[in-house]
């Protein structure tokens, strides 16, 4: 029988799609659901990590946790058409597009 060892290699393969950023808590749920039906729909895997505010936007400005939707880079293109559709504004989303800022450990 083979024997299932855990390799030290990380594999970090995903990409920073966009940030909720409206300022009603009811706002970002309903936007994060309508990218997460739209992401499913489509087939596109991802996930959604939740961006802690720093000290100064916790205690001065009540800041709360925004959800970052990350996708696989094989993705990435067709996750942009997708969020494209949708037609958020700026003031709702903001496109990141770059590579993520995951910490994992073993």
């Amino acid at each position: 029988m083979a024997d299932n060892t855990r390799s030290k290699i990380k594999v970090n393969n995903e990409i920073d799609l966009c940030e909720i950023v409206a300022a009603k808590h009811k706002k970002v749920e309903e936007i994060r659901h309508r990218i997460a039906a739209a992401l499913q729909y489509a087939r596109i895997s991802y996930f959604i990590r939740w961006q802690e505010p720093g000290f100064v936007g916790k205690v001065f400005f009540r800041e709360k946790a925004r959800p970052v939707f990350c996708v696989n880079a094989a993705q990435f293109e067709e996750a942009l058409r997708i969020f494209d559709e949708l037609q958020l504004t700026n003031q709702e989303v903001h496109l990141i597009g770059e590579k993520s800022k995951n910490k994992y450990s073993l």
